[in-house]
């Protein structure tokens, strides 16, 4: 998820974006232990020339609604959601100013990624929904690097 999330960003032009747990040996060469400590953070900037740090939070995770099979007395066959589901996710976004440690923005970035009628015939619709958890992370995703 954290490559899927990297990449988003550098997508939309966002090229200076590393993976915190990636650059232990950036920080541990320049004497960085403790990005908690307000001299150390305050070094990312002065000494790697990062002035912001990004925090990225998946929160709730969820769907409502049953799986039902094309056809119920074949374990093979194809699945989709029936009617009344939604597939949601809940991303928080935070930038941090490196050299004072101020939160410059917070967000929380709520998808809902819901059905959507297929009609069957005689004015009548199959409500579906093909969503799955990794497209609403991956939406959520885009939606905060517009932000």
């Amino acid at each position: 998820m954290e490559n899927t999330i990297l990449k988003t960003f550098k997508d939309k032009g966002f090229q200076n974006v590393t993976l915190y747990d990636q650059m232990d040996y950036e920080l541990l060469n320049t004497g960085i232990k403790d990005v908690e400590d307000p001299v150390q953070r305050a070094n990312i900037n002065l000494e790697l020339g990062i002035p912001y740090l990004l925090g990225l939070s998946l929160g709730e995770l969820a769907w409502t609604g049953n799986w039902e099979r094309t056809d119920p007395t074949n374990i093979h066959s194809p699945s989709y959601w029936e009617s009344d589901t939604d597939i949601k996710s809940l991303l928080r976004v935070a930038l941090m100013e490196t050299a004072t440690g101020n939160i410059i923005s917070n967000y929380a970035i709520e998808t809902t990624i819901s059905e959507f009628p297929i009609p069957i015939g005689d004015e009548q619709t199959l409500d579906l929904n093909f969503g799955t958890l990794y497209k609403v992370v991956s939406v959520s995703t885009r939606k905060g690097t517009k932000i």
